[in-house]
Order: structure tokens, then C-alpha cells, then sequence
């Protein structure tokens, strides 16, 4: 506004707009966090680039381990959103139980709260040497129980 009066020598009124950003409010670059509960380290994250906005998270490059009584589950994705104790997983999904199975995806809804996952994208489950695809599926991990659609199961024959 100053520099406007100095070279027209007339007042002028700017008008200052300025649009609704999403701008986050603290960005992590390689961030490690850990879940303790009074049992113990229960789980781990890890995320190339958190983002920690006021009514979400994203966090790219995710990788995670859960730690239960009898069992480990480690995830990957290229990308997730947090809200509301719902992760939203996007794109390159792999999940792994205590090495028993493998499940592929590139879209997973996870409920913390009911401890719940719902793929509503094509899927694929392997593991003992069988494969799994379908089209939507639904995991509860604390029953470890799982319903799918569409699935097609094929088993790997041993060679003799």
C-alpha cells in the first residue's frame, strides 16, 4: 500500500483476499511414534512425511507394526488419512498377520475403535500357499475373521 501512494501520490484501498488454504498446522519428515499401553510397547508407526492438520492426519510412506498376545501385524501403504479413530489406507496396501497371510489392496478403512477393515477395492489374500482375490472384503482382526465378495480361491499344488 505504501509503495502504490508513493508512486501515484493518491490514496488506494487494497483489498486483501486471502483464500481458504489447507495449510497443515506442524509437518514431521521421517517420524517414528510408538504406542505404549500399560501392558507395554504395543505398536509402532512410521511415516515418511506426516502431516497433522486440526481435523486430520496424512501421513505418506506409512509403516507399522502391532505387537499382540499372539500375534505380530505389520502394514504398508503409499499414503493414509486419520480422523476420528478411522485410518483410511490408499494405494499399495500390503498387510501382513503374524506371517500367516498377506493381504494386497489399494484401499483399506480401518475402525481402531471395532478393530475392523474394509476393503472396497479388488483384493488379494495369499498365504500357505494359496491365493484369495475378490472384490470387497471385510476383516475383523480381533476374531480374525474374514468375508469377502466375489472371490475366487486358488491352492498352489506341492511338486513331487
Amino acid at each position: 500500500m505504501e509503495i502504490t501512494f508513493l508512486s501515484t501520490k493518491e490514496p488506494v484501498t487494497l483489498e486483501i483476499k486471502q483464500p481458504k488454504l489447507n495449510f497443515s498446522d506442524i509437518t514431521f519428515e521421517n517420524l517414528d511414534t510408538f504406542l505404549f499401553t500399560p501392558e507395554g510397547l504395543k505398536g509402532k508407526l512410521q511415516a515418511s512425511t506426516a502431516l497433522i492438520y486440526k481435523e486430520h492426519n496424512e501421513l505418506y510412506g506409512v509403516r507399522t507394526i502391532l505387537w499382540f498376545d499372539d500375534h505380530n501385524d505389520t502394514l504398508r501403504a503409499d499414503k493414509a488419512l486419520y480422523r476420528q479413530n478411522i485410518l483410511h489406507l490408499i494405494n499399495n496396501i500390503s498387510y501382513r498377520s503374524n506371517n500367516t497371510f498377506l493381504l494386497k489392496s489399494d484401499d483399506l478403512v480401518y475402525n481402531i475403535d471395532t478393530e475392523i477393515a474394509v476393503s472396497k477395492t479388488p483384493f488379494s489374500l495369499e498365504g500357505n500357499r494359496s491365493k484369495v482375490t475378490g472384490s470387497y472384503l471385510v476383516y475383523d482382526t480381533v476374531k480374525r475373521e474374514v468375508k469377502a465378495n466375489n472371490v475366487v480361491f486358488t491352492i498352489e499344488e506341492e511338486d513331487n
